[in-house]
C-alpha cells in the first residue's frame, strides 16, 4: 500500500497541463511593470538628452498603450496621469501649437485622448481573450473542444513519465434525445462534465470530442496510480440509479502511456478501440498498457478493474471527492488487437 509520503510526492509532481496564449497574453504584471517602468525612464532620459522642442508625446503613449494591454485600463489611466502631472511639475510639459493660452484645454484633450486610447485597447484585450476561450471551449459543457485538445496534447508538454488517455462514451445519449428530446440529452451531457470535472484534477485534461464521445488526459506517477484513476472514474460515474438521477453511465477506454503521449492519433484510436471493447462486453471499464516491442508499438490486452480496497484506500484522501458507492461486479476479460 502507498504511503502517505507517496500520495504527497504525487500531488507535489503534478502540473496542470494548461494552453497558453501567445507573448503578449501570458507576461507576468511583475515583468510587466518591469518593462513599463523601464521604458518611461528610458523615455524620459533621452527627452532630457535632446532639444525640447522634440514631442515625445506619442512615444509616452505607446508605453502606456502597453500597459494597458499587459496590466489593466485602470493602471494605464494612472501612470498616464502620473506622467503628465511629473512633466506638468517639472515644467517639461510643451504646449503647443499655441503655448500657455489654452493651456487647460490642452491639457484636458490630451487626458481625453489618453483615457479614450486606453479604454479601447482594454476593450481589445477583453474581446481577444473571450475570442480565444470561445474557440478552444465546448459551449454546451465547458470542456476544451477537439481543436484545443490537440493543441494541448501536441506542444510537448504531455511527454515524459506516465500517463493515461482515457476515451469515454456515453450509453443511451441517442435514446435520451429521441424520448425525452434533445434538451434533456443536453442537460445529461451537463450533468456527465460536471461529474468528470469533480472527480478529476484541475490540472487534468478533460476534452469533448463531438457528440458523446469525451476524452481526459493526465499525468501519473505510476500504472498503479492509473488502475486506481480508472476505478474511481467508473464508480463515480456509473455507480447509482442514473435514471432517477437523469444520468447517464459511459463506457471507458484507459490507455496507459508508460512515456507521456508521442503519437496523439495513434493512441488515441488505441484508446477509442479498448473503449469500444468496454462497451460490447459491459465491462463499463477496461484498461490497457501501450508499449514498444521490437520498435513496435504493442498494446496489451486490455483487462477489466477490478477492487483492490488495500490500494484504493490509499488513495481516497488525496484524489477522491466522493465516498464509493458500492463495488463494482466482476466481468469476464475482454481483448483488443494491437
Amino acid at each position: 500500500m502507498p504511503s502517505r509520503g507517496q500520495i504527497e510526492r504525487r500531488e507535489a509532481q503534478h502540473t496542470g497541463l494548461l494552453l497558453e496564449h501567445s507573448f503578449l497574453f501570458r507576461i507576468p504584471p511583475r515583468l510587466a511593470w518591469t518593462i513599463v517602468i523601464a521604458l518611461l525612464c528610458a523615455v524620459a532620459f533621452v527627452e532630457y538628452l535632446l532639444p525640447g522642442e522634440i514631442w515625445f508625446g506619442p512615444v509616452y503613449l505607446a508605453v502606456i498603450a502597453l500597459a494597458a494591454w499587459s496590466l489593466s485600463a485602470r493602471t494605464a489611466i494612472a501612470i498616464g496621469l502620473t506622467v503628465l502631472l511629473v512633466k506638468l511639475l517639472t515644467g517639461t510639459l510643451p504646449f503647443y501649437p499655441n503655448g500657455s493660452e489654452v493651456a487647460v484645454a490642452n491639457l484636458a484633450v490630451r487626458v481625453l485622448g489618453i483615457t479614450i486610447v486606453v479604454v479601447f485597447i482594454g476593450m481589445a484585450r477583453k474581446s481577444c481573450e473571450r475570442e480565444w476561450r470561445f474557440a478552444r471551449t465546448d459551449a454546451l459543457t465547458g470542456a476544451l473542444n477537439r481543436q484545443a485538445f490537440f493543441e494541448l496534447v501536441e506542444s510537448g508538454r504531455c511527454q515524459g513519465g506516465w500517463s493515461a488517455l482515457i476515451y469515454a462514451d456515453l450509453d443511451g445519449l441517442k435514446k435520451v434525445n429521441d424520448e425525452e428530446g434533445h434538451g434533456q440529452g443536453d442537460r445529461s451531457l451537463t450533468t456527465f462534465a460536471e461529474i468528470v470535472r469533480k472527480t478529476i484534477r484541475k490540472g487534468d485534461v478533460f476534452a469533448r470530442m463531438g457528440g458523446d464521445e469525451f476524452v481526459i488526459f493526465m499525468k501519473l506517477r505510476d500504472a498503479e496510480a492509473g488502475q486506481v484513476v480508472a476505478r474511481r472514474l467508473h464508480r463515480t460515474i456509473n455507480a447509482g440509479a442514473p435514471e432517477a438521477a437523469r444520468r447517464l453511465t459511459c463506457s471507458l477506454g484507459v490507455l496507459l502511456l508508460p512515456d507521456g503521449s508521442r503519437e496523439i492519433d495513434t493512441e488515441l484510436r488505441a484508446a477509442d478501440a479498448i473503449m469500444y471493447e468496454a462497451k460490447k462486453s459491459r465491462a463499463g471499464v477496461l484498461v490497457a498498457t501501450l508499449g514498444e516491442r521490437d520498435g513496435e508499438k504493442v498494446l496489451s490486452p486490455p483487462v477489466p478493474v477490478f477492487d483492490a480496497p488495500e490500494r484504493e484506500s490509499a488513495v481516497r484522501k488525496a484524489d477522491r471527492t466522493e465516498p464509493p458507492t458500492g463495488d463494482e461486479p466482476s466481468v469476464p476479460e475482454a481483448t483488443v488487437a494491437a
